[in-house]
């Protein structure tokens, strides 16, 4: 088996918005013979509720280390933090960093794009088209890509969550694929791993991870690379998807799969 079907980086627990806590979910990665896991707590961010707050961030990254030395020798446990762009940067060191766009700045207003289906058709009329609101979210994307240290994009087309019927806009619209294209070429160009992300499918908001599957085609044309995850909030869904994220992939034309290990990314067949 591939190691790609091994490994989850994008995992959030107890101390942020998860539902299991990280020894669960190591002992779950044990389960299925992972060679590697990663957690990654939502960074603290004071106008996100789903974030850490400083104390638990303390008490995480303790956590975590306390489980890296409890499990030596079974499994690799890397400390990672999910970054949203609008926050700051966090004065800790962490193995790897996620960078991800939950909010946008708009008319002095911040908006959550991953809330619910009526707070982004209450965006959409804030912004009056669509498109104009995809093309906000995508240019914060490009923008945070563009400074971020960060090793992983993460759930590149997010702002697709509620569009499952395709009624809120149209996904194949140049007005749409143009921006989201924009920001995965300054992914690429800045060496950023772009995760394939199971998370959307694990809670019944769409068929397939993301990026969607005219992205992934232009991930692979401009000479990306890809991390497969299930941005995991409960222990017992830790691969949800990942058979069917792996045959897209393999449709889509990847031959290989990054996997991040303690000593870094490793390429791996697909």
């Amino acid at each position: 088996m591939t190691e790609a079907l091994r490994s989850c980086v994008h995992t959030h627990t107890t101390f942020c918005d998860g539902a299991s806590t990280p020894e669960e979910t190591v002992q779950a990665a044990l389960g299925l013979g992972f060679v590697s896991l990663g957690f990654s707590g939502h960074g603290a961010a004071a106008y996100d509720d789903a974030a850490m707050t400083p104390a638990a961030e303390v008490q995480y990254r303790r956590e975590i280390l306390r489980l890296r030395a409890a499990y030596a020798g079974q499994l690799e446990l890397l400390l990672g933090q999910e970054h949203d762009a609008l926050s700051p940067y966090a004065g800790y060191p962490y193995d790897y960093l996620i960078e991800s766009v939950h909010y946008l700045r708009h008319q002095g207003a911040l908006l959550c794009v991953d809330l619910s289906r009526a707070d982004t058709e209450a965006h959409i009329r804030r912004f009056g088209d669509p498109y104009a609101y995809c093309r906000a979210y995508f240019e914060t994307c490009a923008a945070a890509y563009e400074k971020s240290p960060a090793n992983i994009a993460g759930h590149l087309d997010l702002v697709s969550k509620f569009n499952g019927a395709g009624d809120l806009f149209d996904e194949a619209d140049p007005r749409y694929l143009g921006p989201a294209r924009e920001a995965l070429a300054v992914a690429v160009e800045r060496g950023l791993a772009v995760e394939v992300n199971t998370g959307a499918m694990a809670r019944g908001y769409r068929p397939i991870p993301y990026p969607a599957p005219a992205l992934l085609r232009t991930l692979r044309e401009l000479g990306g690379r890809v991390i497969l995850t299930s941005d995991c909030h409960d222990a017992a869904r830790l691969t949800y998807g990942y058979a069917e994220a792996l045959a897209l992939l393999r449709a889509e034309g990847f031959r290989t799969a990054l996997v991040l290990r303690a000593g870094g990314f490793r390429e791996t067949a697909l």
